[in-house]
C-alpha cells in the first residue's frame, strides 16, 4: 500500500475537473466489491478520526493496525480504504482516478479543519456538542425529566397509543 519508489502522481491543470471527478468517485459504489463507496463511511465529514485534521503524512490508526504503516500520505490512505473497507483492488498509482480522489479528499480535509466541531474527539470533550439553541427553547425548562433522565415519563398517561397497546 505504500507509494512505489518511482511514483509520480497524475497532474492536470484543470483542478476543478479533477475535483468533480473525485466527488463522483467518492460516491461511486462500483469502485468496491461490496457495494460501499467512500461516502458510505465519510458522508458529510462523518467517519473521520481527529487526526484527519493533521497535515499528511501522519499516523493513522487503520494504517498502523491493519497494514503496519507508521504514517501515511493522503493518496496512500485512499488506497488503504479501497482495499480494507471497500474490499477492492487499489487504484493504479499515477492514475487520474487516484489523483481525483486524493484531490477531493484534500478539499474534504480543508472542510473538516474549518469545522470547529468536527475535529473534536469525543462528544463529552466537544464544546460544540452542547445545543446552543437550548436556552432559546421555551420547553426546555418545562421538561420535568430534564433533571432526572431516569424519572417516569409524565407524558405517558397522555399518550393515546399507550392505552391502545394494553
Amino acid at each position: 500500500m505504500t507509494r512505489p519508489a518511482d511514483y509520480t502522481p497524475y497532474t492536470t491543470a484543470d483542478r476543478e475537473a479533477l475535483l468533480k471527478t473525485g466527488a463522483a468517485l467518492f460516491a461511486d459504489t462500483s469502485l468496491s466489491s461490496n457495494g460501499l463507496s467512500c461516502a458510505s463511511c465519510h458522508n458529510d465529514l462523518a467517519g473521520y478520526m481527529q487526526t484527519f485534521a493533521n497535515p499528511y503524512p501522519h499516523p493513522v490508526h487503520m494504517a498502523s493496525s491493519m497494514f503496519g504503516m507508521d504514517q501515511v500520505h493522503l493518496d496512500e490512505m485512499v488506497q488503504l480504504c479501497m482495499v480494507a473497507p471497500m474490499a477492492a483492488d487499489p487504484l493504479p498509482w499515477g492514475s487520474m482516478e487516484l489523483a481525483a480522489l486524493t484531490a477531493f479528499m484534500e478539499e474534504e480535509q480543508k472542510r473538516f479543519q474549518a469545522n470547529p466541531c468536527a475535529a473534536k474527539g469525543s462528544c463529552a470533550a466537544n464544546p460544540c456538542a452542547a445545543n446552543p439553541c437550548a436556552v432559546k427553547n421555551p420547553c426546555a425548562t418545562k421538561n420535568p425529566c430534564a433533571a432526572n433522565p431516569c424519572a417516569a415519563n409524565p407524558c405517558a398517561v397522555k399518550n393515546p397509543c399507550k392505552a391502545k397497546a394494553a
